[in-house]
């Protein structure tokens, strides 16, 4: 993805960056709702329901990951001396 300007390239960061961490509190309740099921051992059918519902909100938090990580790159490659917020996906 060629940058067309720089404006336009920190609001795309600045989307994702709000999407992971809106996703991030979402995946951290299914953490909890899932154990919560474990520990009242509930049926193995919802259990599972949950679990699917969690591996899907965590493999889309490293698609945001990656597409954030890229966009930071080529920001920082084209934009030059422009600072950024911290991202809030992990470091490498």
């Amino acid at each position: 993805m060629a940058i067309e300007d720089c404006a336009t390239q920190r609001t795309l960061i600045e989307a994702l960056a709000a999407d992971y961490r809106s996703l991030d509190k979402t995946t951290t309740a299914t953490e909890q709702e899932l154990a919560a099921l474990r520990a009242e051992q509930a049926a193995p059918a919802a259990i599972a329901a949950v679990e699917e519902r969690l591996a899907a909100e965590r493999e889309r938090l490293g698609e945001i990951t990656v597409e954030g990580r890229a966009a930071v790159d080529e920001f920082q490659a084209v934009c030059g001396g422009e600072r950024l917020a911290p991202p809030p996906w992990p470091p490498r």
